[in-house]
């Protein structure tokens, strides 16, 4: 990583020092070294932003484009971020801690997501006719004919996670642009160097001026007034519930639309013994899988009671033998660090409340001995944990695995469903039809029976605290779209 590479926003078309010219480090969550100093924008940059994509939006040549024409330039995208596809992979394991086991999401499906807006874009029904209306009223006699636009929503304020920096980044600007709208994008400050390294590529791609910022800085400020301002109208946010509900209150005033892709407490459910060795692979899977650092991620695992004890001991042996903290540069290396000193604090205290609460701490819990720097914690799981406990109810985003005990499927159901979240779950039974209508009854977005798992074209979302609306295939154009009516005699 070259630490004098000299980082800038992009604002209308032009790439521009932060106000003042203030930067702030970036770190690698493995080592604690400094990657770079990027901007560190003001509300002011941000004013500006914003200001530049209502110009685009409303007086610019963006609106007369056809969808061919944007697919042309989310293609030219896809192009360019597989030429510097090694550097993307660099990046997301220097600066969001990304082990290589993680890279199919973290860059080939978010590429090959980019790539299948850019189909959707042409067949998108931006305009299609409704059946004729006929009316006794004899103001309006004869025949109405009628035709639905699905017109862009406007200016999006566009603000993803920090956890799967390029998917979400990409999982959102697809459809933006697919779809006409003019975007300010607001990346996390903690992992800003894939979206800034992005830019450069959307910059290469003659886009109209103010069609597409990026804005980059540590303070709240800046995204606070993104959802507060007036000439914003929609924003899509991905992170915790608690900053999402923060948004919702701050865009009432101006009755934007929002979308919120939010935390998540699934629940996995395993129903038999017909195939526990690789069960247990798969369910463990959050208490090293990216550090568990993903919302929809199944952190709570719901046995049956007769299997608890050789179920827990199958997921220790299998942790213990296999998964290691380490270096996420190692390809061969599974668990890579948390992605801030605060966050593993944060994690620590779930843990001691585990604890307190009375369940069973199996295996980790701590701090790993051979690595003094970093923001590393151990593979941990918890057994004999009752639902009422902290560690079952909210969202701890790190390597942290609840496994609770359940005595038929009836309660299994309960408890999964006695959460304030619904986004994510799993089913593994060796009677696929059983559990299907058993995924029916569970109120969350995403059930994935047996490892089953859907990325390009169905929807993504959830019910409850986890979110408003929906990601993926067509679905993302409906939301990045409004509906129209014109009718004519």
């Amino acid at each position: 990583m070259n630490e004098k590479k000299a980082y800038r926003i992009f604002v209308d078309g032009e790439w521009r020092e932060a106000s003042g010219g203030r930067t702030y480090p970036v770190v690698n969550p493995a080592t604690e070294e400094v990657l770079a100093h990027v901007p560190d924008a003001s509300p002011e940059d941000m004013d500006r932003a914003i200001r530049a994509a209502r110009r685009a939006f409303d007086e610019g040549p963006w609106r007369k484009t056809t969808p061919e024409d944007r697919a042309r330039i989310l293609r030219r995208i896809v192009d360019g971020l597989e030429r510097r596809k090694e550097e993307f992979r660099h990046l997301l394991v220097a600066n969001a801690g990304a082990t290589y086991v993680t890279h199919y999401i973290q860059l080939d499906v978010a590429i090959r997501i980019l790539a299948h807006y850019a189909e959707l874009a042409v067949k998108f029904p931006f305009e299609e006719p409704l059946p004729p209306a006929t009316f006794d009223n004899p103001m309006y006699p004869g025949v109405t004919s009628a035709l639905l636009v699905r017109q862009p929503v406007g200016v999006c304020g566009l603000v993803p996670a920090w956890n799967f920096p390029l998917f979400l980044t990409l999982q959102k600007l697809g459809p933006a642009l697919g779809a006409g709208c003019t975007v300010v994008v607001k990346p996390s400050p903690f992992v800003p160097l894939v979206d800034l390294t992005l830019a450069e590529i959307v910059a290469e791609c003659d886009l109209p001026k103010g069609v597409y910022n990026l804005v980059v800085g540590e303070s709240p400020e800046l995204g606070a007034r993104l959802v507060e301002s007036p000439l914003v109208d929609k924003i899509s946010f991905t992170g915790s519930a608690a900053t999402g509900k923060k948004i919702m209150a701050a865009a009432a005033p101006t009755l934007k639309r929002v979308h919120l892709e939010l935390g998540g407490k699934s629940a996995a459910i395993v129903l038999d013994d017909s195939q526990l060795d690789a069960w247990v692979m798969a369910t463990s899977s959050p208490s090293f899988f990216h550090a568990g650092q993903g919302c929809a991620m199944c952190t709570r695992v719901l046995v049956p009671k007769r299997l608890h004890d050789t179920f827990t001991s199958k997921v220790v042996d299998f942790l213990r033998s296999t998964v290691r903290p380490g270096d996420p540069a190692d390809p061969s290396t599974l668990l890579g660090p948390v992605i801030r000193e605060e966050r593993r604090r944060k994690i620590e205290e779930y843990i001691r409340s585990g604890e307190r609460e009375g369940a069973r701490l199996a295996t980790g819990g701590k701090r790993p001995e051979d690595r003094p720097k970093g923001y590393f914690l151990e593979p941990t799981v918890f057994c004999d944990v009752r639902n009422t406990m902290t560690i079952a109810r909210e969202e701890i985003f790190g390597p942290v695995l609840a496994i609770l005990p359940f005595e038929d499927e009836e309660e299994a159901i309960r408890i999964a469903n006695d959460s304030p979240y619904g986004l994510g779950g799993a089913i593994y039974a060796s009677d696929t039809a059983k559990a299907i209508e058993l995924a029916k009854r569970i109120r969350t977005g995403t059930v994935n029976i047996n490892g089953g798992v859907t990325l390009l074209d169905a929807p993504f979302g959830g019910f409850k605290e986890s979110g408003i609306g929906r990601e993926g295939g067509i679905w993302s154009f409906y939301e990045y779209t409004e509906m129209q009516t014109i009718a004519w005699k």
